[in-house]
């Protein structure tokens, strides 16, 4: 038999002979005898902050926690309305218009993409996926609909983005804006990760509009297919306009290709000839890059190609120059080339539209045009560009007295100017942008509001 030995350990700074007798308190107070002075001021100091501030925090949770505190603004009269209603109740109004809008969707529509309110009946315009709640999820989380949000989101939760109603052709750049840019703000308000999966995937079918011979993209998607529509053009505004969504869908899945997709399309645009400093003429023609067609216009087809380069640069955290060095070039021509004033209203200022040479100029300025304002007002801050803001205000009293100086209250499409020698675009007739003809006599209407109406008097929704 063999004689059971016994092995001796020797005690060691590292591994006390009696530490595993020891209580945890022994243990911690060992501990605390081998340190030194300092060492122990310093730990009791730690731990004291530390208790302190979980009792601080214990009491004001009991006391008045945070999040039974609501959040205000103190209310304002403007002594310069006649309705002197305060800013809340502005707030509430909006609101309720808000809330009156989503249950006549949710009860004649609830799902399609459209809400057709003279009928009260639907369609599928845009492909079936409910366009209409996707673009409104991120303002009824804001609105702290909370209840609608969530509805919305459980519709979203089960919808397949690869297939789209009867063979639907997708318009590229609208899907972008209103789906991906939908999906992803309501997923950064809610941070609820099935919203974050269907934008991903949203992003993910429209890729093949890049697949084109210079990555200009396509207009418009068959995601049944997964291919692409070719075409020979595509506006400015849908190629130049996608550029956020696809950089933040890149930052959100730590993909990035997404963004340097859609960046090489800001980067072609950049090196391309141009009829003038920063002007682009709206016409793409997407085998070669070239843009030698169309209008040079800050309203339709052309207007947030030039927004995206001011946003793009502010999100670039004021790193990316090359976004500011376009967007100033641009907003530079434009006051140089484009910017006019009413002969019969000095005060009203109006941006015109060039041709694709940048030699004629259109007196005409259009309703959508009127976002350059706001473009530009937000420039003059984030640039530190203050004619800019006075420019922003001009632009804005015409804005306003074309709605102010209608009958019905509403602005149309467009109106018109008449310039010194009292040429201008014709009344009635849809002659081409560029062909100013000899008007007579203006009316008093005319001098009283500073500009005219063009045949088209309609004003789209």
């Amino acid at each position: 038999m063999h004689s059971e030995s016994t092995v001796e350990f020797a005690p060691t700074d590292e591994q006390p002979l009696l530490a595993k007798r020891q209580s945890w308190k022994g243990r911690m107070r060992s501990k605390w005898y081998r340190m030194d002075r300092l060492s122990r001021v310093l730990f009791s100091l730690v731990i004291l902050t530390l208790g302190a501030a979980t009792v601080s925090r214990i009491l004001i949770e009991v006391f008045s926690p945070f999040d039974s505190r609501p959040i205000t603004i103190p209310p304002r009269v403007d002594e310069d309305n006649d309705t002197a209603r305060t800013d809340d109740e502005r707030r509430q109004a909006v609101r309720a218009a808000m809330q009156h809008a989503w249950q006549g969707y949710r009860q004649y529509a609830f799902g399609k993409d459209e809400l057709q309110p003279v009928s009260n009946s639907s369609n599928n315009k845009w492909g079936g996926w409910g366009v209409t709640l996707i673009d409104a999820l991120d303002t009824l989380h804001m609105m702290e609909l909370h209840a609608e949000f969530k509805e919305g989101v459980r519709h979203v939760a089960n919808l397949d983005f690869t297939q789209a109603k009867n063979g639907y052709k997708t318009p590229f750049f609208e899907m972008v804006i209103r789906s991906l840019g939908g999906l992803l703000s309501a997923y950064e308000m809610s941070l609820d990760q099935r919203l974050l999966k269907k934008a991903k995937e949203v992003g993910d079918v429209l890729m093949p509009a890049f697949d084109t011979p210079t990555g200009i993209p396509y207009p418009r998607v068959n995601v049944s297919a997964g291919k692409a529509i070719p075409s020979d053009r595509v506006c400015i505004a849908e190629a130049g306009t996608v550029q956020l969504e696809y950089w933040k869908l890149s930052e959100l899945t730590g993909i990035p290709d997404y963004h340097e997709t859609a960046q090489r399309v800001v980067d072609l645009l950049d090196q391309a000839d141009k009829p003038h400093k920063g002007l682009y003429p709206i016409w793409i023609d997407i085998a070669s890059g070239k843009m030698d067609s169309g209008s040079i216009t800050f309203g339709g087809m052309g207007d947030s190609w030039y927004e995206y380069m001011l946003k793009q640069y502010i999100y670039s955290r004021y790193e990316h120059d090359q976004y500011r060095r376009m967007y100033e070039e641009s907003i530079d021509s434009m006051k140089q080339l484009m910017v006019r004033r009413s002969i019969y209203d000095p005060e009203m200022y109006y941006v015109g539209d060039l041709d694709s040479s940048a030699t004629k100029f259109s007196p005409r300025y259009q309703h959508l045009t009127c976002f350059v304002p706001g473009m530009l007002a937000l420039g003059s801050k984030a640039l530190d560009r203050p004619d800019d803001l006075e420019l922003a205000k001009q632009l804005t009293y015409t804005c306003f007295q074309m709605y102010n100086r209608t009958e019905t209250g509403l602005s149309p499409e467009y109106v018109q100017f008449r310039d010194t020698k009292n040429f201008g675009l014709s009344s009635t007739k849809n002659d081409s942008d560029f062909s100013l003809t000899a008007l007579g006599g203006a009316s008093d209407k005319e001098k009283r509001d500073g500009f005219y109406l063009g045949p088209n008097r309609s004003y789209i929704l």
